[in-house]
């Protein structure tokens, strides 16, 4: 052991060392001329161990940089007026400092950072008022690792792109702020957990975020203030969050004026405060579900919000914690009417859960006790977001007797199923229930090239015999094919948005997501 060591320290030491004449201080460029003399300034300088910016107008070429690699401390292309591409950096890996990408207003992407892989401290990409997507950042699908990531301020970014697809855990922070047009994050869906803290805020033009749908845990490491998304005029759900499970400070959701539901089905604590406030189009909580919250309670100036009995504030409600309740809908007006909401729980459900059956996948649920209970809808989703209704089995009304409920799916999707229950009143209130996921293994496999399109797209795979249906996010038929036959799908008349194509054979169904640009 001792052996090895040394030889990963002598590796290190000549990463550092061996790597050409490389500059001893801080380098700081501001002019053409000095970019292009890098190479010979500093031959052979491949790696660099000390502070390095590219910063000034006139600046429009980055190729002269192509020898770098790497870097162990921090990297700057800042204010650079005149730059519109980072080629030039093609062949960097690693920065082991911060990264900033800041006020280079003519850059439209980051084509050119194709190769890199980690940023050890900050990547931010600030006030890059061209900027449109993040395309480029990793072309090839390579970024694993950053330790906060801020996207703020680029009032042009339309675009996250793939960019942050394989990121699975950030040890300190997020920031996604006043990209004032962005319509939706869409993605880092691999993400499973934040260290320090995830705000979402000030996004005017944000509809839907698309995003973080395996992330668990959020703030466990320590900050002061840790889960909030706020401020987003154009927002409409929030169903996005549906495997977080704990937060461990404040959980935040406020001033987001037409965000109408929201649902976070796997929370089970929040260590500091929940506040919920200023969603003036809101109408139910009662898809937070059952938690512990260590901290104050507030959930005021929702004036459309009726519906506060969820679990956890049940309980919290039960116990000696501090609460303010005021300014909402009758029934989530004050603390009285809460708690009196509370002892109006319709239905008591013991379990939901699922298992594969013979293709298929068989849902079962138990309940306590029922009360004004008139139906089960079953609810099914090939992406824990958006979800249709599979089916509806009948209520028993009022019963205080334990009872078991089934409900088979014979055409899951080929690949990842959430399902949920909507438990509907005689008096058409209704709450959802935990989600269940099951994964089904598909013998098709088809793939759709390009995606994203800007037209037609092509099914390519082992095609069967069957059909093929191309729809919106709404279930608006848009095509049907006969395969194999005929495999082209065209959206070329279709706007900008996300659609699925649903394949059906004799004995599988697979439905496979694309992106029209």
């Amino acid at each position: 052991m001792k052996r090895l060591t040394l030889l990963l320290l002598f590796a290190t030491l000549f990463r550092l060392t061996s790597n050409g004449q490389c500059p001893n201080g801080p380098v700081l460029l501001t002019t053409q001329a000095q970019v292009n003399a890098f190479p010979s300034t500093y031959p052979g300088c491949d790696y660099l161990n000390v502070r390095f910016e590219v910063k000034g107008a006139g600046i429009t070429d980055l190729t002269p940089l192509s020898q770098l690699t790497g870097s162990s401390k921090n990297f700057y292309i800042n204010f650079n007026p005149d730059l519109t591409s980072l080629s030039g950096l093609d062949n960097l890996t690693e920065i082991l400092g911060d990264f900033t990408i800041q006020a280079n207003h003519q850059l439209t992407n980051l084509n050119g950072l194709e190769g890199l892989v980690t940023v050890d401290k900050l990547l931010k990409v600030e006030n890059n008022d061209g900027l449109q997507t993040l395309d480029g950042l990793t072309a090839g699908g390579v970024l694993t690792h950053v330790t906060s990531l801020v996207i703020i301020e680029n009032d042009n970014l339309t675009d996250l792109g793939s960019a942050l697809d394989n990121l699975q855990t950030i040890d300190e922070y997020i920031l996604f702020n006043k990209n004032t047009v962005l319509p939706t994050i869409n993605t880092m869906n691999n993400l499973t957990s934040i260290g320090w803290y995830l705000s979402v805020e000030d996004n005017a033009a944000l509809e839907t975020l698309n995003a973080f749908s395996s992330l668990e845990e959020v703030g466990l490491v320590g900050a002061t203030w840790d889960f909030e998304i706020n401020k987003h005029p154009n927002l409409t759900t929030l169903n996005d969050f549906v495997s977080l499970s704990h937060v461990g400070k404040e959980f935040g959701v406020s001033n987001n004026s037409s965000l109408t539901e929201m649902s976070f089905p796997s929370l089970t604590a929040v260590d500091g405060p929940m506040a919920i406030a200023a969603n003036i189009s809101l109408t139910s909580l009662l898809g937070l579900g059952d938690f512990t919250l260590g901290g104050t309670l507030t959930i005021t100036g929702n004036t459309s919000l009726p519906e506060c009995e969820a679990d956890g504030i049940c309980n919290y409600l039960d116990g000696p914690g501090a609460a303010v309740i005021s300014n909402n809908a009758p029934g989530c007006n004050s603390v009285v009417q809460v708690e009196a909401a509370c002892l109006l729980l319709p239905v008591e459900l013991v379990y939901f859960k699922g298992s594969k059956d013979d293709g298929g996948v068989l849902l079962n649920w138990r309940t306590a006790s029922e009360k004004n209970n008139a139906y089960f809808q079953i609810e099914h989703s090939n992406d824990g977001i958006h979800f249709q209704s599979l089916g509806r089995i009948d209520g028993a009304g009022n019963s205080a007797a334990i009872r078991n409920y089934a409900f088979r799916d014979l055409n899951p999707f080929g690949a990842d199923n959430y399902y949920r229950l909507k438990q509907v009143d005689f008096d058409g209130k209704f709450a959802y229930s935990n989600i269940v996921q099951i994964k089904v293994a598909r013998s098709i496999d088809v793939e759709l090239y390009p995606n994203p399109t800007t037209g037609y797209v092509k099914l390519k795979g082992n095609l069967e015999a069957g059909t093929a249906r191309l729809t919106d996010i709404n279930g608006r038929l848009i095509a049907e094919k006969q395969l194999p036959d005929s495999y082209w799908m065209d959206l070329t008349r279709e706007p900008e948005g996300v659609y699925f194509i649903e394949i059906q054979t004799e004995s599988e169904r697979l439905v496979k997501r694309v992106v029209k640009q």
